[in-house]
């Protein structure tokens, strides 16, 4: 089982149902803040892959759409991970997914093995790709690190400032190339962490936890 258990802030995940079956379970749920899809960029990155691959499959009415989901789903995890370097499929498995050409294909010598020979031989295998996954993924988050970083311009706030919050809502009849998404004004009234803060706006029945970088600093002319 998972320790931590990351989504948005989607009504299917933030109710009381999966909030109790996260604490029996001990899971710790936290959810990313508003408009910050870059909080979650694995799960999104894998939905761009995704519909990507639909893209090239469905038909013009997109109705066929849950027949080419298995055959989506056995590409993608049969594929190498640009960050693991490794098949999700051989991650799991401990081998490579047996393709139509497989079962075509002679027998080849070696298959005749007990089953604690071939147990044992797994998991050496798994062993050893847990190991190149783990070194794989921590050279893949420190270069994903430093590129975000030289775009990164700290950015804090008080108790009590004025802030303008992003919000992206587009109106019919409107072209979102004249609209101001920092329009709202708020309040800051607490500092949750280096990157989050609660706030509290006139437009909002409560306070909402936003993102630091979704946050404006109201400038006041004399």
């Amino acid at each position: 089982m998972c320790h931590e258990l990351l989504s948005d802030q989607g009504g299917e995940f933030q109710n009381d149902l999966l909030n109790e079956l996260s604490s029996i379970l001990g899971i710790t749920k936290i959810r990313t803040s508003g408009f910050r899809p870059e909080c979650n960029g694995m799960c999104e990155v894998w939905h761009r892959c995704l519909n990507a691959m639909f893209a090239k499959c469905v038909r013009t009415d997109q109705r066929d759409w849950s027949d080419w989901l298995p055959y989506i789903n056995f590409c993608y995890n049969a594929a190498e991970h640009s960050s693991t370097k490794f098949p999700p499929f051989y991650i799991f498995m401990g081998r490579m997914p047996i393709w139509t050409i497989d079962l075509a294909l002679p027998k080849v010598e070696g298959g005749n093995k007990t089953v604690p020979e071939y147990a044992a031989e797994v998991e050496e295998r798994l062993h050893k790709a847990n190991e190149s996954v783990r070194n794989n993924l921590n050279a893949a988050w420190g270069a994903s690190s430093r590129w975000y970083n030289r775009k990164v311009k700290p950015r804090s706030f008080d108790v009590g400032d004025s802030v303008r919050v992003y919000y992206p809502r587009k109106y019919a009849g409107r072209t979102p190339k004249w609209q101001s998404f920092y329009s709202t004004e708020g309040t800051v009234e607490k500092k949750i962490n280096d990157a989050t803060y609660l706030v509290r706006s006139k437009a909002w029945k409560q306070g909402k936890i936003v993102h630091v970088d979704k946050l404006r600093p109201v400038k006041q002319f004399a």
